[in-house]
Formats: structure tokens, C-alpha cells, sequence
């Protein structure tokens, strides 16, 4: 007897098979509210498969979460196994590669031992895909080629069609292109196999963008394998409009006006690009709609049409706003380095280059600051957009009502903005306003690209921590005359005596202090500090005046890192300069403990003198404590509840942190650890220090900030460097120039 609610089933079925995945995951929920028991988990399983296939994560795994109770309320192994498996599919999604990975091997030992092959089949497809994007070649080809055969053998011709794509992915990831050319004609019959529907469609759209990776990553880059790839995209596009599929069918004309675009056929690529955008606008398919709006305006600035491709990028930049943390989370996964910059960063860039090439033909000096201050908010949004990648979180909104316009912050100090792009770097200097004339920004073209500066800036950072040597010299005044000589004449005219640089790429990873001119490095100059963009810093003047500290860190050796014994002095110096202090030392510098102090009155300053470890993957970064590690989760959330309620924490130092050399994430992962945290500004390293220069650095810094003079952070900082450099042990930039004052400087 068929359980009421099933018949309903045939309408969710059929709405899959023509690609109506809307129709599909409400047609499903109707029959979830009929049925009850296993039938009704199986329904809800379905109905996250049509959510997922739709790109609304987040409330898949909401559904998931409570799925999950449900199931083990039942008592069924293999229930509980099918919400695991998947959990781990979707967590795919969100670049938690272990936490994906222990949830499909769970899954994975459930279904062996209740021999249940076709979730047997489902677990070693999702598990090689994950395995191919982590690099475990063998894994990923052996889960997927038993993936494929079971769902083959067991009846799911849908499954071994999709498993058979995968393992030619993988094959290309792995660079074997000859195996990876054997598994597309397997995968291509194997979905050619299938009914007439989304999924057949889908798939051959799948096979086509593998023919083409064949022609551009394959040493002979063979001509045949683009045709190929058209030839399936007219097949796809052929079953989408009998089926009436918009959404394939604007994927499929799509890729098409790409291929066109590459031959540079481009009144071809434009049309076919044009009606895919028009479809996407029709089934509301944001993720396809700014792919589309991106590549005609990618065309029309090839065809010269600038200002109509501006509006074109205007367009795709406002539609990726509306949806980005699902891009981000969505594309964080295909391979262990993607990010949401590698996936659409190009969006950003590409609009903010083509409006400073407008701006070269303007001469209305209201109109030219307006067009530099579009093409400067178009490099801010995706720098907002990389912070909330990075911390999978969108921390950086809460910001937004205390921003303040950066330009009259001070009236000593110029915020240097750097665009490194293909073949320029745009320099732009904001300089400081007063009440009758506002700020404006000063634009410098340097005539060297991206690829040429990030090799310098590379050898650069390495050559810094040489201590022996001081073959840093060349890159730093190769550095200093690209990116400070082009401005120095402006920085004298107005007085300027604090630097503020927003940095991007390979920039991230260095020191600008350690820039030299021949003769003084520039913290001899100026005072230095970072932000990780403009609209990123909490504004206004410092609260330090009366400051209430918490001093915390490590002496001892602990969890196989080495002991830093010259804190002791360090610690003992900040408590005289800070008598309202709590201190947590050793034994003491536990996560319980931390989070006990901070029930009671906010702090003004946080500092913690010990081990701390930035990675490109946030969830690996941490401080190190006595036995225990605090995240930089743990630290926002004793932080951020002091911001909420207005009393902001001003300074946290991380006195002992390290990124790695040429980890451009991970520096991007430092210069937001304010904005994560909560608080005003950061004073943190880019690499290890001596202990013994570090206490002194340090010492000094604190003193200056507590001058009667009223140092700003940055000057404090600019003081504490100087005279560790006037010590001749200490000259090299590698004990001094890794300070850096991140976000507020004031």
C-alpha cells in the first residue's frame, strides 16, 4: 500500500526532471507534511537535494540540523547515516574540508555495515569530490570509480553518470590528461543514457566545461576539444527548450558566448550572452546573472563600447552584493586555495579599472573625484566581501554606523590607496580636508603590473627575515621608488606626518616601514599604520587616556612551542604604566580564566604576550594559551559584547604573531583581526620576533602612548621602532618592521 502522500511525488519528480527545482522542494514539502516516520525523512531528503541544487545553503543545513534529531529520535542506522551523508555534502560547501570529510566517512561505515550500496554510491561521490579538491588524487579516483560502479550496478544511472564526470574532474586535477580524455567519452555515453531531462541536459553542460579545461590545461591545447564542447552545448541547449529548462538553457548559451568570446567572435559571444542573461533574469538565477552581466561587459570593453561595459560590471558588482556570502560560501570549496577573490574578484577589478580609465578623459575636476572615489568603493566592497570570506562571517557590518569619512580623520595624515592591476598600479592619495576645502584624492599611474610588483614584493618579504644579510635593500628601494617616491612631493606640501596604507595582494605581507630610499627607511619619515580598507576602521579619536588593561601571556615552554622569557620583563613594565590591570600569566593564561575576566567591566586595552599563528584558513588561526589555544572566534566573542554596547575595545596586541611568507590570505586574515575582534585597532607582527627586541619594542610603545604629549597609536609605534633601530643589534628591519598598527591609528 503506498503511504498517503506519496502519489503526491510524481508532481516533485517531474518538476526535477524539467529543472523546476522551486516547484520540486515545495512539492516535496507538501508530501513531508503527509507522511510520517522514514518516509517522511526520505521526503524532507529530497526536498534538501532541490534547496541545494537552488544554492540556499544556509537553510539546508538549518534543515539538516533538525533532520538530523528526527532521525536519531527513529532509531534507524541508515537514516541517520542518509542526514550525515548529507550534512558532509553540503559542508562541502562551505570549505570545512575535515568536518565534510568526517561526516561522509561516518556515513560512509554506516552504509558498509548495513550494506547499503546505493548510499555506498552517494557517499564515494561526494567524498571524491572533496578528495580531488583537497589533492588526495589516489582517494578521490578510487572513491569515485567504486562510486560509479555501484550506482551502475544498483540501478542509479543518474548517480554513475555523475560520478563518471567527477572522476574525469579529478583526473584533470591530478594532471593526468590522457586518463582524464578516457573517463569524459565514459561520462559523456553514460549521460547521453539518460531520460531527456535536467539532469541529462545538466551533465553534458558538465562534460562540455571539461572539454574546454582539456583544450586550455593540456600541453597540445588540441582545437578539437573546444568543438567538442560546443557541439554538447547545442545539445544541452536543444534538450532545455523542449523541456522548457531557462536555467540550463541559460548556462548553456552562456558558456557558448564564452567560447565565441575567446575566438574573439564577439558580436556572436555578445547575442548568445545576452539571451542567457535574459533567462536568468526570468528564473531569477542570481548566480548565473552576474556571470553573464560580467562577461558582456567583459565583450563590450573588448569591443571598445567602455562606458556601456561599465554598466554592464555597475550591474554584475550589485547583483554579487545581493548574494554574496552565498558565493562565498558556495565557491569556497572546489579546491583547498579557492576564495571568494580567485572565484569574482575579477569583477571588482575589472570595473574599477575601466573607470580609472575614464577618469583619464575627464576634465571636470568635480566629475574626476567622483569617478575616483566609484572606482576606490568598487575595490571596498571587495574587500569587504574577501574579510567576510575569510571569517565566514559577516562581521564586517557592523561597522557600518560608525564609519567616518577617512579623508578629515586628521589633518596630518594621508591615506595612501594601492590597486595593483594587469598592467599598472594606481596609487590613490587621499589627502586631508578642512572645513572650507574638502579632502580630494591625488591619482598616480606607476607603470609596472601586478605580476612584475608581487615578484618584488615576494623576495622582498623573505629577504627581510635574513637577519645576516641585507639583500632586502634592493627590493625595498625598488618598492619605495614605485610606491612613495610618486607621492613624497604631496606628503611634504601638505604636512603629512602619519602614512595610512591599504594595501592589497602580496602587499599585505610586508612591512611598509622597512621601505627605504637610499639613505632612511620610512618610518624614519612618517608614522605607519594598515587597514584592511577604508570603510573597515571604527572612527574617532582614542579613549586611552584612562585605559583599563588586561595583560596576559606566556613565559613558559608549552605545547611544543619555545618559551619567550624576556615577557616576563614586558608584562612587569605594562603593569607599572597601567596599574588598572588584570593579569593572567602562565598557569593562569587559560581560555576560562580569559572569559571570567572579561564578565566584569570592559577592557580598554587587551593585550596578550604569546605564541599567536595567522593562517589562510581562519579556523587554524589562533593565540596559543597555557593549555589551550584561543580562536579567533573565542576572541570575538569576549570582545564584540563591548563594542555592541558602545564601550569599544580600543587596542588588542598580539605580541608574538606570525603569518607566512607569500600567504597573502592569511596576512589578509591579520589585517582583519580587529574587525573580527571587535575592536578599534590592532597592534600585531607579521613574523616572529627576537624575544628580547620584542620586550623592549614593546615597552617603548606603551610608554609613548602614555605620554602626556598624547602620541597617537601610529606615532607611539613609529617611536618604539626608531630607537630599536638607532641600537646597532637591533638595526635590521627583520627585529623592528614586522609591528604593524592595524585599523584606527588615532
Amino acid at each position: 500500500m503506498i503511504s498517503p502522500g506519496w502519489a503526491d511525488s510524481d508532481s516533485a519528480r517531474a518538476a526535477e526532471l524539467r529543472g523546476d527545482f522551486s516547484a520540486a522542494a515545495n512539492e516535496w514539502g507538501k508530501v513531508a507534511d503527509k507522511v510520517k516516520g522514514d518516509a517522511r525523512i526520505e521526503a524532507l531528503l529530497s526536498r534538501v537535494q532541490a534547496l541545494r541544487e537552488l544554492g540556499q545553503h544556509k537553510i539546508v543545513m538549518e534543515t539538516l540540523a533538525e533532520l538530523e534529531k528526527e532521525a536519531k529520535s527513529t532509531g534507524a542506522e541508515l537514516r541517520v547515516a542518509e542526514v550525515q551523508a548529507a550534512q558532509g555534502a553540503s559542508v562541502m560547501f562551505s570549505r570545512q574540508a575535515a568536518d565534510a570529510e568526517a561526516l561522509l566517512r561516518t556515513a560512509l561505515a554506516t552504509a558498509r555495515k548495513l550494506k547499503a550500496r546505493g548510499l555506498i554510491a552517494q557517499v564515494q561521490n561526494d567524498l571524491g569530490v572533496l578528495l580531488s579538491g583537497t589533492g588526495d588524487k589516489a582517494g578521490a579516483a578510487s572513491a569515485l570509480a567504486e562510486s560509479a560502479s555501484l550506482a551502475a550496478k544498483y540501478g542509479s544511472p543518474e548517480l554513475a553518470a555523475r560520478a563518471r564526470r567527477n572522476l574525469a574532474d579529478a583526473r584533470m586535477n591530478a594532471g593526468d590528461f590522457p586518463a582524464a580524455r578516457k573517463e569524459l567519452d565514459v561520462a559523456l555515453r553514460a549521460a547521453r543514457s539518460l531520460p531527456e531531462g535536467h539532469e541529462r541536459a545538466f551533465l553534458l553542460l558538465g562534460v562540455a566545461h571539461l572539454f574546454e579545461r582539456l583544450f586550455h590545461e593540456e600541453p597540445a591545447h588540441d582545437n578539437a576539444m573546444r568543438r567538442r564542447a560546443f557541439e554538447l552545448d547545442a545539445e544541452a541547449v536543444k534538450i532545455a527548450t523542449t523541456i522548457g529548462d531557462d536555467r540550463v538553457l541559460s548556462l548553456a548559451l552562456g558558456h557558448q558566448g564564452s567560447l565565441y568570446e575567446f575566438e574573439k567572435k564577439l558580436p556572436e559571444a555578445l547575442a548568445l550572452t545576452r539571451r542567457a542573461l535574459e533567462l536568468a533574469q526570468r528564473v531569477r538565477s542570481a548566480d548565473s546573472l552576474y556571470r553573464w552581466q560580467w562577461q558582456s561587459g567583459r565583450i563590450l570593453a573588448s569591443q571598445g563600447e567602455r562606458d556601456v561595459a561599465i554598466e554592464a560590471y555597475r550591474r554584475a558588482v550589485a547583483t554579487l552584493e545581493g548574494i554574496r556570502n552565498d558565493v562565498a560560501i558556495r565557491h569556497g570549496n572546489r579546491n583547498a586555495g579557492s576564495s571568494y577573490r580567485q572565484v569574482v574578484g575579477a569583477v571588482y577589478y575589472e570595473l574599477a579599472d575601466l573607470l580609472l580609465q575614464r577618469a583619464d578623459g575627464i576634465k571636470d575636476a568635480g566629475e574626476f573625484q567622483t569617478v575616483l572615489r566609484e572606482a576606490r568603493a568598487t575595490a571596498e566592497a571587495l574587500k569587504s566581501a574577501e574579510l567576510e570570506d575569510y571569517f565566514q562571517d559577516d562581521c564586517v557590518n557592523l561597522l557600518r554606523s560608525k564609519q567616518r569619512n577617512v579623508e578629515n580623520l586628521s589633518e596630518k595624515a594621508a591615506v595612501l590607496y594601492i590597486l595593483p592591476l594587469p598592467t599598472r598600479t594606481e596609487l590613490l592619495l587621499s589627502l586631508p580636508g578642512t572645513k572650507e576645502k574638502p579632502g580630494r584624492i591625488e591619482r598616480i599611474k606607476v607603470p609596472m603590473g601586478e605580476p612584475q610588483l608581487t615578484e618584488i614584493v615576494r623576495r622582498f618579504r623573505l629577504n627581510l627575515e635574513i637577519r645576516t644579510t641585507n639583500e632586502f635593500l634592493e627590493q625595498s628601494r625598488q618598492l619605495y621608488k614605485l610606491l612613495i617616491e610618486p607621492v613624497e612631493s604631496l606628503l611634504k606640501s601638505h604636512g603629512i606626518d602619519t602614512l595610512v596604507f591599504v594595501p592589497d595582494g602580496a602587499l599585505r605581507t610586508v612591512p611598509m616601514s622597512a621601505l627605504n630610499d637610499g639613505e632612511k627607511f620610512l618610518v624614519e619619515k612618517y608614522s605607519i599604520a594598515v587597514s584592511p580598507g577604508l570603510d573597515l576602521m571604527e572612527s574617532g579619536p582614542a579613549g586611552l587616556r584612562t585605559p583599563r588593561m588586561m595583560i596576559s601571556g606566556l613565559t613558559d615552554a608549552v605545547q611544543n612551542f619555545q618559551a619567550l622569557p624576556a615577557v616576563q620583563r614586558e608584562v612587569e613594565r605594562l603593569g607599572k604604566l597601567y596599574p588598572q590591570n588584570e593579569t593572567l600569566m602562565n598557569n593562569d593564561f587559560m581560555k576560562v580564566r580569559v572569559t571570567e575576566k572579561f564578565t566584569g567591566e570592559p577592557f580598554t586595552i587587551v593585550h596578550i604576550a604569546s605564541h599567536g599563528h595567522i593562517d589562510s584558513d581562519v579556523r587554524k588561526s589562533f593565540v596559543l594559551t597555557h593549555a589551550d589555544k584561543l580562536t579567533l572566534d573565542d576572541l570575538e566573542k569576549l570582545i564584540r559584547p563591548g563594542q555592541l554596547a558602545d564601550k569599544p575595545l580600543e587596542l588588542l596586541t598580539l605580541s608574538a604573531c606570525q603569518t607566512a611568507a607569500g600567504d597573502d590570505r592569511a596576512a589578509l586574515g591579520l589585517g582583519g583581526v580587529a574587525v573580527k575582534a571587535g575592536a578599534r585597532s590592532a597592534f600585531a607582527t607579521l613574523w616572529c620576533v627576537n624575544d628580547e627586541a620584542s620586550a623592549m619594542l614593546i615597552a617603548d610603545f606603551y610608554t609613548e602612548l602614555t605620554a602626556p604629549a598624547g602620541n597617537t597609536k601610529a606615532q607611539a609605534l613609529q617611536t618604539a621602532q626608531r630607537r630599536l633601530l638607532a641600537n646597532p643589534r637591533y638595526a635590521h628591519p627583520c627585529f623592528w618592521a614586522p609591528y604593524l598598527i592595524i585599523g584606527n591609528w588615532l
